[in-house]
């Protein structure tokens, strides 16, 4: 499948921003909870080396059936105990998973021991809305309304878990425990993206 034929979604449209972030001469990328893989096989279009973790084997051959020709090593397993080398990746990316993760502090200080020193994490998660976000919320859920009935709304295959259990406010605390450097922003559609940097 071609990014050009594939379907679309709110994850799928983040998968670019995940892509963009991913250094240009990186050449070993993590994708934690690749899901239906879309944004693993974008990768594999221009980085040496993609791992695809997911956690769910089936969600795992529907990617790998999705996508046969893409270079990506499709690995079934937990990222909390997957035997995988700590500062193995120049990058590590995540979309719409981080909230799957259990305790967000301690999948944080996971994910980024998996990152070589100079490297990126950068993950696209989810927030429960909050009244302090109220604003935010009342934008979000009308351009998320408006975008999926302009583009459609292909529905994943991967497991759901909602709602998420974390506030932004709760979100940016925990982050801010585990990686003090981080940096947590907001998106439109209902997504959150949390970028951090290894240092050299």
């Amino acid at each position: 499948m071609t990014l050009e034929a594939q379907p679309w979604n709110i994850n799928i449209h983040y998968d670019g921003l995940l892509d963009s972030l991913v250094p240009a001469d990186a050449c070993d990328v993590l994708d934690v909870g690749c899901g239906d893989g879309f944004l693993a096989a974008r990768l594999a279009e221009r980085i040496t080396r993609v791992i695809a973790l997911d956690v769910d084997a089936p969600v795992l051959r529907r990617a790998a059936a999705r996508f046969p020709a893409a270079p990506v090593q499709w690995m079934n397993g937990d990222v909390a105990v997957v035997d995988l080398p700590e500062g193995g990746f120049d990058a590590v990316v995540s979309n719409a998973t981080l909230h799957h993760l259990g305790d967000t502090r301690a999948a944080l200080r996971r994910l980024s021991a998996l990152v070589r020193p100079g490297g990126t994490l950068a993950l696209v998660t989810f927030v429960k809305p909050s009244a302090r976000e109220a604003p935010y919320w009342a934008l979000t859920w009308v351009a998320t309304a408006v975008i999926k009935r302009v583009r459609g709304n292909w529905k994943h295959t991967a497991p759901v878990s909602w709602p998420p259990p974390e506030t932004l406010r709760q979100l940016r605390d925990n982050t801010r425990a585990a990686l003090p450097d981080a940096r947590v922003r907001r998106l439109l559609y209902n997504r959150i993206l949390i970028t951090w940097h290894a240092a050299e």
